[in-house]
């Protein structure tokens, strides 16, 4: 039998015999206290390796999420304003080609509303506004006012600038009402819009919350608006 073997051999035997004196002449065999510490030690190395692997591939999950997050929030913010202004009559603001952060529209005009329940229905009511006055007329001016849809920036926590959305309170008796600002996007380090031509707007959005960032820029076109 080659010494390895002799060396498993015994090693069990001993196992098996533990509490009970050696037999005479019976050789024991054992780890050694150098080669004790060199297991710990490459047990250590293997530890430590794993645990950088591990920890570089949480690492890279959390930053891609992250990401993934933020473009998210900015799309969804952009898509927003872009689905307001290519549905609208009316550009308020801006009215040049000065960027500013300030987005300000008429109303969707779309026949998705229900002037009578004051809901939101994908059949509409057969009148193609929002006003609740029912006319059949799209901010036609007179007593039909205007109803404007609203995105700015708050500013008030500098570490976290808000993208704001305010609509008009459909459900109010009164025109020119509206819904308390709703947040569609956190940590916004750039908003502007600019004034193309008549019916075009320029768009530029930025979100950053200090692991990435994320920068979206385009060009609406208001397809209602009479040239």
């Amino acid at each position: 039998m080659s010494r390895k073997g002799d060396r498993i051999r015994y090693f069990f035997k001993a196992f098996l015999s533990r509490g009970r004196k050696p037999e005479a002449g019976c050789p024991i065999f054992g780890f050694t206290l150098i080669e004790l510490l060199i297991s710990v030690a490459v047990l250590g190395v293997i530890m430590l390796a794993m645990y950088q692997a591990v920890g570089s591939s949480v690492t890279a999950y959390s930053s891609t999420r992250g990401r993934q997050d933020l473009v998210s929030a900015a799309r969804f913010a952009m898509e927003r304003m872009v689905m307001f202004v290519e549905e609208t009559d009316l550009i308020a603001e801006p009215d040049t080609a000065t960027a500013e952060s300030r987005l300000r529209i008429s109303e969707r005009v779309l026949d998705t509303y229900n002037n009578t329940t004051h809901e939101y229905d994908a059949a509409g009511d057969g009148i193609p506004d929002a006003d609740f006055d029912a006319d059949g007329l799209v901010n036609a001016g007179g007593s039909d006012a205007y109803d404007y849809v609203t995105f700015d920036l708050d500013e008030s926590d500098a570490g976290n600038k808000k993208l704001r959305e305010t609509l008009p309170d459909y459900s109010s008796s009164s025109q020119g009402n509206n819904l308390s600002p709703r947040v569609i996007c956190e940590h916004v380090t750039l908003f502007q819009c600019s004034r193309i031509s008549g019916d075009v707007v320029q768009i530029e959005l930025t979100v950053s919350d200090g692991r990435g960032e994320v920068a979206l820029k385009t060009r609406a076109r208001a397809r209602r608006i009479n040239k």
